[in-house]
């Protein structure tokens, strides 16, 4: 809930437009933007209706911004990129990521997932934390891969997680799990 200073402050600066973005409802301040060196990226400093600053962070050719929780937009740049490029690491074979949570989802493989695992992962911590508090779970540290996977149908981000949890497993394929709990 925004409290009405807080309407009475954006409605009258121009400048702030409200965003739901990755479970994060924010204001972001248009007014007050920064441009990267290389200037594929820019950044607006922002703020949460929880009262959370931010810088948030949109790269070349994407319209979904970045939630860095930095106090310095050139470090927001540099964790957004890293970020990014993660993403896209994962995303060439996003393929195994959706047959590794079909498989979870059927039980032919059993994944522990842990708070950890989505801390490490290319998703940012403050939109973690929102969708934890979303869920009604603000306090989550563990869940099955089988309820991840589940969730991972309404929410495709979860599968940066279920990645991160199966590499700290050591989880390559399913059929090679599967043989090695025969």
């Amino acid at each position: 809930m925004t409290s009405l200073i807080d309407k009475e402050i954006t409605s009258n600066g121009e400048g702030f437009v409200f965003l739901r973005s990755d479970w994060v409802a924010l204001y972001y301040d248009s007014a007050h933007v920064v441009r990267s060196d290389d200037g594929t990226q820019y950044a607006y400093r922002a703020i949460t209706k929880q009262g959370e600053k931010l810088w948030l962070v949109f790269s070349e050719g994407k319209t979904r911004g970045y939630h860095a929780e930095c106090d310095c937009p050139f470090e927001a740049f540099m964790i957004a990129r890293n970020a990014l490029q993660q993403r896209r690491q994962v995303k060439a074979n996003w393929h195994e990521v959706t047959k590794l949570a079909r498989d979870l989802r059927t039980r032919r493989l059993k994944l522990d997932v842990q708070l950890e695992d989505a801390e490490r992962s290319p998703l940012c911590a403050m939109g973690i934390r929102h969708f934890l508090r979303s869920i009604g779970a603000p306090n989550l540290t563990r869940i099955s891969g089988f309820k991840l996977a589940w969730m991972m149908l309404a929410e495709p981000q979860l599968g940066f997680v279920i990645h991160q949890a199966a590499l700290r497993e050591g989880v390559r394929s399913a059929p090679t799990q599967a043989l090695r709990e025969a």
